[in-house]
């Protein structure tokens, strides 16, 4: 699996990449330009990412922001709506806003409130058919 985790907070990535030690070896970017110009490298090269994990609190460009460039580069790169990478929040706000915004536009899969639980980071890969 092709994961992409994006936090600029360098715990919450190495937390992250211990957890799906095993099933993924995650590219790590610290903030949302960073990301997107990954989304955009891997899609060019025909390898796209399975799963991005995103915070959504990041100096400059936000989660949110930075989600909706990535699903602009995913819409130029004509990604048919199945082959988009699923996108899994990870943020310490646990707030409704935060969850309506993403989840109601079609952009989000799931949430995970940091701090990241192992088993609840394997419950959501399921949920969403990424892993067995």
């Amino acid at each position: 699996m092709r994961a992409l985790v994006v936090d600029d907070d360098p715990a919450s990535c190495q937390v992250l990449r211990a957890h799906l030690s095993g099933i993924a070896t995650p590219c790590l970017c610290q903030d949302g330009a960073t990301a997107i110009l990954a989304v955009i490298d891997s899609l060019a090269k025909g390898e796209p990412f399975d799963v991005i994990f995103l915070d959504i609190l990041m100096p400059g460009m936000d989660g949110h922001e930075t989600l909706n460039k990535i699903r602009e580069a995913e819409d130029a790169a004509c990604c048919a709506p199945g082959k988009r990478a699923k996108v899994v929040m990870v943020t310490a706000m646990d707030d409704e806003d935060n969850h309506m915004t993403a989840m109601f536009e079609g952009l989000v899969s799931a949430y995970l409130v940091k701090p990241v639980n192992r088993a609840e980071l394997m419950k959501k890969l399921k949920a969403l058919a990424l892993i067995d």
